[in-house]
């Protein structure tokens, strides 16, 4: 059930009410520099690239470890109940 008559009333009225908080409300001037291609950092933009070599070489060495440790385990379980 969907709470009767009173719930429809409710919620149709809370979304006037935000309806009409977006008109008050100002617009944000803030604009991100990083999609702007005007302003474009040479430097951010090397930045952001070795960030994510790095993250992706350190992702690949623990899904390398993990691997490692599933076979190892996998291992030593079926020595022992064989």
């Amino acid at each position: 059930m969907t709470g009767g008559a009173g719930f429809s009333r409710d919620s149709s009225q809370s979304f006037k009410d935000n309806h009409e908080l977006g008109k008050i409300r100002p617009r944000s001037s803030y604009i991100k520099s990083s999609r702007n291609l005007e302003n474009v950092d040479s430097k951010a933009i090397s930045e952001g690239i070795n960030h994510r070599i790095s993250r992706k070489s350190a992702l690949e060495k623990n899904r390398k470890l993990v691997l490692l440790i599933v076979i190892t385990t996998a291992l030593i379980l079926t020595y022992f109940f064989i």
